[in-house]
């Protein structure tokens, strides 16, 4: 194997993997997306309940 094939394999692989990062990625937000805000949107409420107001 030359060196320019190994070169070309490697860059196919990376490739690859940043796809699957990518599609597991927009089907956990798809599936997982409206918990998750609804889950940081609680907590910015109950912040805003405990934070003092500035005058």
């Amino acid at each position: 194997m030359t060196v320019k094939a190994k070169k070309g394999s490697s860059f196919l692989e990376y490739a690859l993997l940043a796809a699957l990062i990518g599609i597991v990625g927009a089907v956990g937000v798809a599936k997982y997306g409206k918990s998750i805000s609804n889950f940081f949107s609680s907590m910015a409420d109950k912040t805003a309940e405990v934070t003092p107001k500035s005058k």
